[in-house]
């Protein structure tokens, strides 16, 4: 929804303590995720809970002089709705152990009546959910501070009743009013096998991708398919001295869209972006949420996964780059 250590525009740094009160309010320890600024000149969060080291594969390189030009654009189909950014709340939670409730942690007791209109949760690759918000629950001293499935009956906080299809347990979703996001606005995310192979060195796409940055790339894999057109992607460049870079790419019929990651390593190679990470990005550290058509473009809704806990984050696409909403979500899982 960061021991963590740059100054390099980070909006998510590493915690060094948590709080835990009776609300469960945590600073999401270990995420260092980077705010830059997206230039139309440049084209632009540890591993996960079952992260390994890359495959051999994963040590290819591409150089930009070998790189190829991306493909014409093409116009793509005007969609069905289009969802207003400025509408979506700042409201998230999580599924539990059987999916028949969302836990939401954020919001203080007696913000119920504000709650009552969010009739919608969306999450786990664009899954749309009914829910219905049940009860205000106190916690008890059982709690272990763990945002997870399992801790549920312990934590303070506000449970949804999911009603229809289970959500999926210990997935984040976001909660929404239907009235004001409208379903038709949604693609249809098709999730990549994150232990499946990385785009070739002599892939047509790795290289224009290494042209569009000029620099070489050292790894690169599909996250997802969005809608029959468009894939996201999770591309880390070659080091440059002490220079590190990632970025998150979108490609829709040739058209390149980048929301950069760069990070420079002081006293600490093994965390990078954020604790423990080994100084490099796996898909298995990103899901996506939910993508959307906005007037400008994408919306994205994205977790990045950690040694410590997940951060949600929403990316909004602005010609070749991508902006980051005010609005993002924290949670600490880190094992007992």
């Amino acid at each position: 929804m960061n021991q963590a250590k740059h100054s390099f525009r980070h909006r998510v740094r590493a915690a060094g303590s948590l709080i835990l009160t009776a609300a469960i309010v945590f600073s999401l320890t270990g995420c260092a995720r980077t705010n830059s600024n997206d230039a139309a000149s440049s084209a632009a969060a540890s591993a996960g809970p079952s992260a390994a080291s890359p495959s051999p594969a994963a040590q290819q390189t591409d150089s930009p002089a070998s790189a190829v030009p991306a493909a014409s654009a093409t116009a793509s189909p005007v969609p069905a709705a289009l969802l207003d950014p400025a509408k979506l709340q700042p409201v998230f939670g999580f599924a539990s152990e059987t999916g028949s409730h969302i836990m939401v942690t954020r919001e203080e007791e007696g913000s119920g009546e504000q709650l009552k209109s969010l009739n919608t949760a969306i999450g786990n690759g664009g899954q749309v959910l009914a829910v219905k918000l049940e009860k205000w629950q106190p916690g008890n001293d059982n709690n272990n501070g763990r945002e997870l499935a399992n801790n549920i009956p312990n934590m303070s906080g506000y449970l949804f009743k999911v009603e229809g299809d289970a959500a999926m347990r210990d997935e984040t979703y976001v909660l929404v009013d239907s009235a004001v996001f409208p379903q038709a606005a949604l693609l249809e995310v098709q999730p990549a096998d994150p232990a499946g192979p990385q785009l070739a060195a002599g892939d047509p796409l790795r290289k224009s991708i290494a042209a569009a940055k000029g620099r070489k790339i050292q790894s690169a894999w599909k996250l997802a398919g969005l809608g029959p057109d468009r894939g996201l992607y999770l591309v880390q460049f070659v080091r440059q001295d002490k220079e590190m870079l990632f970025s998150l790419v979108l490609e829709e019929d040739g058209k390149l869209s980048f929301k950069d990651y760069p990070a420079e390593i002081t006293d600490n190679e093994y965390s990078v972006w954020r604790v423990d990470d080994g100084g490099e990005v796996i898909p298995q550290m990103f899901s996506v949420l939910f993508a959307a058509h906005t007037a400008d473009g994408l919306l994205l809704g994205l977790n990045w996964w950690g040694a410590e806990g997940v951060n949600s984050f929403f990316l909004k696409q602005e010609g070749n780059g991508f902006t980051e909403l005010a609005i993002e979500y924290g949670r600490y899982i880190s094992p007992l």
